[in-house]
């Protein structure tokens, strides 16, 4: 609900073709593959009266890419993934998630192009169980323009749709019929460099979202997110936005919305500990026919603490609160909230720069304000190998 996904999240005129790992041609790129989950869900399907146990696993490879051509430069991802399940085959699935980005570097001006697709068939967030085929699909034009050596704006438009395939049901819901939609956005972003390490940004997004087969839920929302960009070198490195959303719905039976919105992924480094925090707070559509929509918070902290120079221990902990809005005849009944709780940990060893083997234990509970038919609990362990990724 929140819009394009940013394929150009890159600061304009960034050269980061060096990255690569490996060369071929004016190709540069950095290979990666990770088998995850490789052991038991004792709650496949999150039911709340008759857990099911099956065995899992996750594989799939990744690539990043970088390419110089004249005066333009390409990066990329593309990532495949095969989820396996023992006995409920038809759990199984392959997922793909690739995405680009072109830009023409000039004097002050940096135009650029950026796409993305997704195909998967898995849990499209934390209010629907089922994992249903979800395919998705952006394209973005925009250009960055250099005012000063510190000062910049980016103007760009995007275009996102979401499909799922007919026939997806939850609860007796359709997927399709409920959530099929196109989101046009406009942005725009100014950018200071107060040092060599940290941008200061104000993100300003106008959205229009227009459902395929539900008109109730058409809308138009205004975002404004003031916030810092930080270099991995800093202290606290990554992204931490603050900002304001006010969402006006195109029917008056569903009410409109204001108020704080969130963007926070952040490290911090202290000695042989890091700390990953990671929080956002927006609106998402819900499949719910009298609660279209809710107000997502989501909080989650990864504490790993190194041991020796290749074992580390690593703490998890999770808590998302999903509170509905009603359709305005129905407000009388009283708000609903579901919230969602996830402990867990595990132990990593690391191979040198690249290879890292782990096995790691997440406990996972729902709770709900309508009881017990949306309330669950469940735990899921298992191995995990990769290679390639950032260790």
């Amino acid at each position: 609900m929140s819009g394009a996904a940013r394929t150009a999240a890159q600061a304009p005129g960034e050269d980061i073709v060096e990255q690569g790992r490996f060369r071929f041609g004016p190709l540069r790129f950095t290979p990666s593959i990770a088998l995850t989950n490789l052991g038991v869900d004792n709650n496949v399907f999150n039911d709340d009266t008759n857990p099911k146990q099956d065995t899992t696993a996750a594989i799939g490879p990744q690539a990043d890419l970088w390419m110089h051509i004249g005066h333009s430069q390409f990066t990329g991802k593309v990532s495949g993934q095969y989820l396996y399940f023992g006995t409920y085959q038809n759990q199984r699935a392959f997922n793909t998630v690739d995405d680009g980005r072109w830009q023409w570097r000039m004097t002050r001006i940096t135009p650029f192009l950026a796409g993305s697709y997704s195909n998967t068939k898995e849990r499209p967030g934390y209010e629907i169980d089922s994992r249903a085929r979800l395919r998705s699909d952006s394209f973005t034009v925009g250009t960055a323009v250099e005012l000063s050596a510190k000062t910049s704006v980016v103007v760009s438009g995007t275009r996102t749709r979401f499909a799922f395939d007919e026939g997806e049901l939850f609860l007796g819901a359709d997927l399709a019929s409920a959530l099929n939609r196109t989101s046009d956005s406009g942005q725009l972003q100014l950018r200071y460099k107060l040092t060599t390490l940290t941008t200061f940004v104000v993100d300003g997004e106008a959205i229009q979202d227009r459902f395929t087969f539900n008109p109730l839920r058409d809308s138009t929302s205004v975002k404004v997110l003031p916030g810092f960009e930080l270099k991995p070198s800093a202290l606290i490195s990554g992204k931490v936005f603050v900002g304001y959303r006010q969402f006006t719905a195109r029917d008056g039976a569903l009410s409109d919305f204001s108020g704080v919105i969130a963007a926070v992924d952040a490290k911090y480094v202290m000695s042989s500990t890091r700390f990953a925090v990671k929080a956002s707070r927006d609106l998402a559509y819900s499949f719910e026919p009298t609660q279209p929509y809710y107000a997502l918070t989501d909080l989650g902290l990864t504490v790993t603490q190194r041991v020796t120079r290749s074992w580390e221990l690593v703490g998890r902990g999770g808590l998302q609160r999903l509170a509905y809005q009603q359709l305005r005849a129905l407000e009388s009944a009283g708000p609903r909230t579901d919230t969602i709780r996830q402990y867990g940990g595990g132990v990593g060893y690391r191979v040198g720069e690249t290879i890292r083997l782990g096995f790691d234990a997440m406990y996972y509970e729902r709770l709900s304000t309508e009881g017990l038919l949306r309330g669950f609990d469940g735990l899921r362990f298992g191995a995990s190998v990769s290679y390639g990724l950032p260790q």
